[in-house]
């Protein structure tokens, strides 16, 4: 199944996508549905790059929810970043973020995700419809601030 959510923010493309790119990002936006926690064998990178992140999740911050293998690839060109995720229980988590330039200092922001989780794929979807527009009021909240992920 697939999720996909949009917004247009008010800040330029290039600034957007070099935020996008931090993995400190993802970390920031998720709260406070999703806790991400890094395994030492398999840090987070500063800035994504291409390769396979294992990470455990948390939902609410608290309920475990098992590893989560990011599997990130970006293509600085057209301002794209995918994460062709998965775990035990989800066995496809195709996320890919797109960004735009659509003029006067705004960007156009777009989260897909086609999910398959067997009997549970219906849950995620439901769940990732809430989570991806959490994330982007998040993301409005943060260029608001500036980037400061601090306020």
């Amino acid at each position: 199944m697939l999720v996909k959510v949009m917004s247009v923010f008010n800040c330029n493309s290039d600034e957007l996508f070099n935020e996008v790119k931090k993995s400190k990002s993802l970390l920031y936006i998720a709260k406070p549905l999703v806790k991400f926690v890094q395994l030492q064998n398999h840090p987070l990178p500063d800035l994504w790059e291409e390769g396979k992140y294992l990470i455990k999740m948390y939902i609410l911050g608290f309920i475990p929810f098992g590893n989560q293998w990011i599997v990130i690839s970006v293509d600085d060109d057209i301002k794209h970043i995918r994460d062709n995720g998965y775990s035990k229980l989800i066995k496809k988590w195709d996320h890919n973020i797109y960004l735009k330039d659509i003029g006067n200092s705004k960007t156009l922001y777009v989260d897909t995700i086609e999910i398959n989780a067997g009997v549970l794929t219906l849950f995620i979807v439901l769940f990732a419809n809430i989570f991806y527009r959490l994330r982007q009021k998040r993301w409005r909240k943060l260029i608001n601030n500036k980037f400061d992920y601090d306020a």
